[in-house]
């Protein structure tokens, strides 16, 4: 079984292509483990439930906002997990709306000298939702703005699609190698490079969604293992590097749990400039756990954007017995 799954998941690996776009990659990325890897589904015994809010650079006209919900268990007779998970955003004050629903499978394999392998597999059906009448076109302005009639803008001569809303199947794979110490995995999304858009003319020369992968490393450090009534204080550094297609991103930083409180830093990248300064603070009350997240913007936009904020919540029903006998660490994640 264990071979059979490995061989699987090597052929899909040899899939993968280059692309050209960029996809949501949230702050608190802790808080949505299965944006980040099929393979973290399954991170609990007990049902494990999330919740996600981003509102991107408010300061600047329609503000780009996100939300992502997820569950995911492990269940421990069949060394599986599963999980579900809803991400919907839109842009341009609605002018384009996104919504993703996925489901995940996971396969745990237990290797040598207290290493641990998993395998995840995420199916997602994906929708995009265009509003044709918020877009303004070259010919409906003029060297002093839009062109007004009556109050309101011209019409334009270019001609709409077909259809305003485009649904597509989506398959992404991932896997973690992890101990007690650390964990290293990758992810590959839009394996089956969807065809996402509206226009129908010249599909034959597209590429359709471009494949995502990234590249995640994290260590934990536990330095007061707490009790019954308190939860444990660990320090948990973490880099994540993604691609897709010309895009790059990198986020470094680490994350604090102080029994129940919550800290963090973290520095978002690109190859060319420094993004943002990510800051995060919150509570752990187990089993809810209640974070918030300031992105400050250091690039060329400048302070006026407004930054972004997140709000995370994470809801656990945890069963301790269980929980002690996962032997890993993904504290972060709980």
């Amino acid at each position: 079984m264990k071979k059979t799954i490995i061989f699987i998941f090597s052929l899909i690996l040899l899939n993968v292509c280059d692309g050209y776009a960029q996809d949501l990659v949230f702050s608190q990325f802790y808080n949505t483990p299965l944006v980040i890897n099929p393979a973290f589904a399954g991170n609990s015994s007990s049902a494990q439930f999330s919740g996600n809010y981003r509102l991107q650079w408010p300061g600047l006209p329609s503000a780009y906002e996100s939300v992502a919900m997820g569950y995911n268990q492990y269940f421990r007779r069949i060394k599986s997990g599963v999980g579900f998970s809803v991400i919907s955003d839109k842009s341009g004050g609605g002018t384009l709306q996104h919504l993703n629903i996925g489901a995940t499978y996971m396969y745990k394999v237990v290797l040598k000298n207290d290493f641990q392998l998993k395998i995840g597999v995420e199916t997602a059906l994906g929708q995009n939702r265009l509003d044709w009448t918020k877009l303004v076109f070259g010919d409906m302005l003029d060297t002093s703005g839009p062109i007004l009639v009556g109050g309101s803008p011209i019409s334009s001569t270019e001609i709409p699609p077909d259809n305003f809303n485009k649904a597509y199947l989506d398959i992404s794979t991932g896997f973690l190698v992890y101990n007690q110490k650390w964990y290293v995995g990758m992810t590959f999304k839009h394996l089956n490079t969807p065809e996402n858009g509206f226009l129908s003319e010249n599909t034959q020369n597209r590429l359709g969604l471009p494949v995502l992968w990234n590249l995640h490393i994290g260590y934990q450090y536990v330095f007061d293992i707490g009790n019954k009534q308190t939860k444990p204080s660990f320090v948990s550094p973490s880099l994540l590097v993604a691609n897709q297609a010309d895009f790059w991103q990198i986020n470094a930083g680490a994350y604090v749990q102080l029994r129940s409180l919550i800290l963090g830093a973290y520095l978002r990248h690109t190859l060319e400039n420094s993004d943002a300064l990510i800051f995060s603070g919150g509570v752990n009350l187990d089993p809810l756990k209640i974070t918030y997240s300031y992105d400050l913007t250091v690039s060329g936009l400048g302070i006026g954007t407004g930054g972004s904020h997140e709000i995370g919540l994470l809801y656990t029903l945890t069963n301790k017995r269980q929980e002690s006998k996962l032997n890993d660490c993904f504290l972060l994640f709980r």
